[in-house]
């Protein structure tokens, strides 16, 4: 860097609870060289990133909880984000969508503010926005100086749906840590042993918030066909949401219980994942889960919807095995392969684990970043179409 003084960058973020998206915008903000930049960060009042918040400021982080502008007529909220940017004068705003349609009046208004440099990262694919909501993104995307994407299946629905050129978006994807494989050996133990797994009963686990995004539901139809067929097994389920009380009615009613076992939100999941036989991720639409990461940084076999970014990290039978979402026969096809191929189970988490170590560490993703804010800067160059991975390469 040929400056001397640090490079001010606001992070943005809107989401209510933590979940990806925040632990990326954490380890940006506790990553980023402070030699280089001063970095501040913008949370949502909500509750659901009051440890976030607390966090962060542990780390001396400075974090400000403010409201996002959701609507147009919100003339107090957009004056009072504009004199947040006027006081602040950051060098550069990154904002990080968690929803399709989310924080699309921030780039209006810090343009407005006067800053000069604005990245965008979109973090998911989801529904279709409404007539408005597609103008906004597609003028706020047009705005940008530099636009990420954390899988190829995004940079395809923002090419299809908002015009904008493939090569002006750049792939950087989630991250994982490297896992501590002997101080997770006694947590995975407790876990198999507490469900007395066997060679004939495998540990399987699915993590993540039980919302309809996530697929717990056509998982549960697809066990059921293979309780059917006489398997017995254990089914974790980790992770807290509004269809927790409807999820275990859908167990019970398909005759499930006691084989799915509802653990609630898990502090640390590492123990978990390194315990089981298998992870299934059956969502319906995803960006590229950190789940799916830690799941393949720990060589875990894995099971996941063609979806988002899962088809991205993940070549089907090389690396892991992809299903058509919403596909429970196709489900319990896989699931069963998995219990009845250990050799093939374990060749796919070897190769799972090499592919995290190799692309998504959170250095790497960090590093990428860093450079991104170079380019946006003028302190460097780089050629986005070149960085892009071609789908389901992982790469």
């Amino acid at each position: 860097m040929r400056e001397t003084a640090r490079v001010r960058v606001l992070l943005v973020e809107s989401g209510r609870a933590v979940g990806g998206t925040e632990r990326v915008v954490w380890e940006i903000a506790t990553r980023l060289p402070t030699s280089r930049f001063d970095v501040r960060v913008w949370l949502s009042p909500a509750t659901g990133v009051d440890e976030l918040a607390s966090a962060l400021e542990r780390v001396k982080i400075t974090v400000d909880r403010v409201a996002e502008v959701d609507r147009r007529m919100d003339w107090k909220g957009m004056f009072q984000t504009w004199s947040r940017l006027r006081r602040l004068k950051p060098d550069l705003v990154h904002l990080h969508h968690v929803w399709p349609a989310s924080d699309r009046y921030l780039s209006v208004i810090a343009r407005a503010a006067g800053v000069p440099h604005l990245v965008v990262t979109e973090h998911i694919t989801g529904q279709s926005h409404s007539t408005g909501q597609r103008a906004l993104k597609r003028n706020e995307l047009r705005r940008a100086d530099a636009v990420t994407a954390v899988t190829g299946a995004i940079v395809d629905t923002l090419v299809r749906d908002y015009g904008i050129q493939r090569s002006l978006v750049r792939v950087v994807p989630n991250g994982a840590d490297l896992p501590d494989t002997q101080a997770e050996e006694a947590a995975a133990g407790r876990w198999r042993t507490k469900y007395l797994v066997t060679p004939f009963k495998p540990l399987w686990v699915v993590v993540g918030r039980l919302e309809e995004q996530k697929g717990h539901d056509v998982l549960f139809e697809a066990l059921a066909q293979l309780v059917k067929q006489g398997m017995d097994f254990t089914l974790v389920v980790a992770g807290e949401g509004s269809r927790r009380s409807w999820l275990e009615q859908q167990s019970l009613s398909l005759g499930l219980a006691p084989r799915v076992q509802f653990v609630g939100q898990q502090e640390d999941v590492g123990g978990l994942l390194a315990a089981a036989d298998g992870v299934i991720l059956p969502s319906r639409w995803e960006g590229l889960p950190l789940v799916l990461l830690e799941a393949m940084a720990r060589g875990r076999p894995i099971v996941a919807s063609a979806v988002g970014g899962m088809a991205d990290a993940l070549e089907h039978g090389v690396s892991g095995t992809l299903v058509p979402p919403g596909d429970a026969k196709a489900l319990a096809a896989a699931v069963e392969q998995l219990h009845k191929r250990a050799d093939l189970a374990s060749r796919l988490g070897r190769v799972a684990a090499q592919r995290v170590r190799e692309r998504y560490t959170w250095a790497a993703v960090v590093d990428e970043f860093e450079a991104v804010y170079d380019e946006v800067l003028g302190y460097a160059t780089f050629a986005p179409e070149a960085q892009t991975p071609a789908r389901g390469s992982g790469r």
